[in-house]
């Protein structure tokens, strides 16, 4: 389900609230590029090991009933297993309306796809979650 411009949701409210929880975290080097109608695109101004750029993430809240965070790491830098461990989320399995994530193998790095939904997302403080404790590993092995 698209969500219309300007209507707030709480996927939208939890992705402002991602974005204050890395902010607190002293992140100066990563800015929080509005990119619509999809979210806020992730850069980082020093640039980026896990690829060619700046850009080494996004946080999609376009879905009313789901985030999705989309996280760029050098390449075998994490497993399956050890994101599964870390989220205690179950790796996705086709399209079910479900919080799962999955990684996608890229020629030149890998890409942590998070679907959070709203049946976890209401429940989630972003400042001291599991989220958070990834992301800010991600943004470690990715920026400069």
């Amino acid at each position: 389900m698209p969500v219309k411009e300007n209507q707030d949701t709480l996927v939208r409210a939890k992705a402002k609230e991602l974005c204050s929880a890395m902010e607190l975290r002293g992140w100066a080097s990563t800015k929080f590029v509005p990119t619509p109608p999809y979210g806020y695109t992730l850069v980082s101004m020093t640039g980026c090991r896990a690829w060619f750029g700046k850009r080494w993430g996004m946080i999609c809240d376009d879905m009313e009933d789901h985030l999705k965070l989309v996280l760029d790491v050098p390449r075998d830098r994490i497993g399956s297993e050890e994101v599964s461990e870390i989220l205690d989320l179950p790796v996705s399995e086709g399209n079910t309306r479900e919080s799962r994530f999955e990684i996608i193998d890229n020629r030149d790095r890998h890409t942590i796809v998070i679907y959070l939904y709203t049946d976890i997302l209401q429940h989630t403080n972003f400042r001291d979650s599991e989220v958070m404790e990834l992301i800010s590993d991600v943004r470690r092995w990715s920026c400069l």
